[in-house]
């Protein structure tokens, strides 16, 4: 495959698959694996997040609200101090 065309699919889903995880609240890592809770809701995750059994995967955090810029910042340090 040539090198031009590696990762074409990323540039069109939402800020280029990056975001908050929402298992471990990293920021800024390529959400591109996925994680099923209990319900059967599928959660789009980080590669370290990627083998969580459901039990893991049911305390995710909605992270859709959070922001990881300097002014959102306090919001997301208190959802990581609550784990």
């Amino acid at each position: 495959m040539a090198k031009t065309t590696r990762g074409k699919g990323l540039w069109k889903t939402p800020s280029r698959g990056r975001g908050i995880c929402p298992i471990c609240l990293s920021t800024r890592v390529k959400l591109l694996y996925s994680a099923t809770n209990s319900e059967g809701k599928l959660l789009k995750v980080c590669k370290k997040c990627n083998s969580v059994d459901a039990a893991t995967a049911d305390k995710a955090v909605p992270t859709e609200h959070l922001g990881y810029r300097r002014k959102l910042r306090k919001e997301l340090n208190q959802q990581k101090a609550a784990r």
